[in-house]
């Protein structure tokens, strides 16, 4: 490995001192949208929206090129959402499925893998089986969440082929101020958020925390194994932001976050029972240099890094030949530094630089682990053609050099144009690449109970794709929104695995096997109605197939129609919504008697509605009730989502 990536993995490993102590042992047995309008609720003051995921620099919303979708901070209290999956649960274009694993994120008909996450423009390490678990990010820190369909590789790199979801903090606002949550409903579902912050000339400071807890849930409950984990975790987190005379403005982040997990499996196949835990530390350090070059030039640095340690493990019930304990340690750090330039009036640069490492040790990956080093330039630039009507080319590039798989670029050309006020037309064609994951190049894993083996593979090349976005929105009334987004995605060199004849058992191994094309269509309305009523549907259409084995992509259902109804009373500071979403039937290819052929079959169609409604009190109280999945949608199988919860809170702000 050159010098260059051996310093960055260096700089990884030293805050990683604070992650040098082993957890405690585990015991032997274990029990168990289109672009959003600000419609502030009564506790939250209105902000202008400026966005940055689309251009990786400050930009008002209505003057983006690349469309934006914003979930405002009003929306998410209004929404009670407690965490990511829950707000995204219920997004026109997004779909958030329910695994083992947790809550995984879809996007454009594409899965997990193909989605970046970012908080503050920062990578969420920790991925378990190729996703992000959305319930680990908490909301109630959240200022606002921007989302950026289509592809994005041409500024954030690998991962990001259907899309970026930027999950942006909060920061202090207030001289002095303070918040407090509080919710109790099934299965014992507690949570408690408070914040405090304080906001001087040229200093702020907000900090806030979070405990939670959740019991298992079983949706097949004549046998012994718990559909869902319990739950029980705490989180902290302190934000600053730092800006005296002169040309220097500095903000940084800390945050740490514990979760536990815990259950029981069943395996039907020798009827041994295991009880399961899992515990998740993750670290967060960041800090965020800027200065003002001029009045059209910014330069712009980052220093970021994030450890994530995971301990899983499974105890046999009154045997201990399949016990296992898995370590796993991702620790990510990121050097960056970007020049905004506004260059007269018609052009509008980004140009940066990152120098990111990665090391990760695993039980599961050969030589217990590994380390990789990314050195990327990248630069776009929006340029106004035309002032009136507006129209604006958006071309970028980007050039990774990864000490695993080389080198790679990825360009993309962006368009947009307003033919009349009321009609915004925008389209943009580019490509992206998915490296291959540390499970993928060196998983090194044995199932005795099973029989069968799964190894990684080094010599994998990385995901390609090429991906075309064209959308309208169309605003025929101030009070009426009407949207339409087309979408194609093509992929090749596909990482899938690969059966292996062996003499002891079946082999599977990883290779660049597939090549599959995903392309649909969303389209959606809101309406503003009298009496502070607003509605808003949408429908997602997507085909998503294999073009080697010209069968569709397991877990991707064809239709998807998402709909909410908000109303608000302000006489009597009463705001409530209804949500809904019913989803088509999914195809499945399970192994289901591990003789190495899959065993096809489709899901049924399903619906959720959930509910919330809310009052505001004096002395600034507010008390809500809520309800999710009502109809108590769900199954063991296929759709391991939590069985029908209902909440009664207070919130305290002063």
């Amino acid at each position: 490995m050159s010098g260059c990536w051996s310093f960055l993995i260096v700089l990884c490993a030293l805050p990683g001192v604070a992650w040098s102590q082993d957890p405690p042992e585990a015991p032997a047995a274990v029990e168990p949208v289109p672009p959003a309008e600000a419609t502030a609720a009564p506790e939250e003051a209105p902000v202008a929206q400026t966005v940055v995921t689309a251009a990786r620099s400050p930009e008002r919303m209505e003057n983006t090129p690349v469309a934006t979708e914003v979930i405002t901070r009003a929306e998410i209290v209004a929404s009670g959402a407690r965490d990511a999956a829950e707000l995204l649960a219920a997004h026109p274009g997004l779909e958030v499925a329910s695994t083992f694993a947790g809550a995984n994120l879809r996007v454009q008909g594409l899965g997990s893998e193909y989605a970046l996450v970012l908080v503050d423009g920062e990578r969420v390490t920790g991925r378990v089986d190729g996703a992000i678990d959305l319930s680990r990010l908490s909301m109630e820190d959240i200022e606002q969440v921007e989302i950026v369909k289509g592809p994005s590789s041409v500024l954030y790199g690998s991962d990001a082929v259907a899309g970026v979801v930027n999950f942006i903090t909060r920061k202090a606002r207030k001289p002095l101020g303070a918040d407090l949550r509080l919710s109790y409903g099934s299965l014992q579902w507690i949570d408690l958020d408070a914040t405090a912050e304080a906001r001087r000339e040229d200093w702020g400071l907000r900090v806030s925390g979070g405990l939670q807890r959740r019991d298992a849930y079983d949706l097949a409950p004549l046998d012994i194994s718990t559909t869902g984990s319990s739950l029980s975790g705490f989180n902290v987190s302190a934000r600053g932001d730092l800006k005296r005379e002169g040309p220097l403005e500095l903000s940084s982040t800390v945050s740490y976050e514990r979760r536990v997990q815990r259950g029981v499996d069943l395996r039907r196949d020798t009827g041994a029972i295991f009880d399961r835990a899992s515990r998740d530390d993750e670290l967060t350090v960041r800090l965020s240099p800027a200065w003002r070059l001029s009045d059209a030039v910014t330069l712009r640095t980052d220093g970021h890094y994030t450890g994530f340690k995971r301990r899983y493990v499974n105890d046999q019930r009154q045997a201990s030949a399949l016990d296992t304990v898995e370590d796993t340690r991702d620790q990510l750090a990121r050097l960056g530094g970007q020049l905004d330039a506004r260059l007269g009036e018609r052009h509008a640069l980004v140009a940066g630089v990152e120098l990111l490492g990665e090391h990760l040790t695993s039980d599961r990956l050969e030589d217990a682990g590994g380390e990789r080093g990314r050195l990327s330039f990248y630069a776009q630039d929006t340029w106004t053609v035309v002032a009136q009507p507006n129209l604006a080319l958006v071309p970028g590039v980007r050039l990774d050099a990864d000490s695993q798989f080389g080198t790679a670029v990825t360009p993309r050309l962006a368009l947009r144009v307003d033919p009349m006020s009321k009609l915004t037309l925008r389209a943009s064609y580019g490509w992206g690449l998915r490296a291959p994951s540390f499970q993928e190049l060196l998983l090194d894993f044995e199932n005795p109970a099973v029989g069968y083996t799964v190894r990684g593979n080094p010599d994998l090349k990385p995901e390609r794709s090429r991906s075309v976005n064209v959308s309208a929105e169309v605003r025929p009334a101030s009070a009426l929104l009407l949207w339409l987004n087309l979408f194609q995605h093509s992929l090749r060199d596909m990482i899938s695995y690969s059966l292996q004849q062996d003499p002891e058992g079946m082999r599977f191994v990883y290779a660049n096997l597939d090549r599959a094309s995903v392309r649909g269509g969303e389209v959606g309305v809101r309406q503003k109605l009298p009496g502070s009523v607003q509605v808003e549907l949408g429908y997602t259409l997507t085909d998503g197939r294999n073009r080697e084995t010209d069968e569709p992509l397991e877990g991707q259902a064809r239709h998807r129609l998402t709909g909410q109804v908000t109303w608000r009373f302000r006489p009597w500071g009463l705001e409530t919504w209804v949500r809904g979403a019913l989803v088509g039937s999914r195809p499945f290819s399970p192994d289901t008697d591990g003789d190495g052929v899959a065993d096809p079959y489709r899901s049924q169609s399903y619906v959720t509605l959930d509910a919330r409604i809310s009052r505001q009190l004096p002395a600034g109280l507010r008390v809500f009730i809520a309800g999710s999945n009502l109809l108590d949608a769900g199954n063991p199988k296929d759709l391991p989502i939590p069985p029908r919860v209902l909440q009664a809170g207070l919130s305290a702000q002063l």
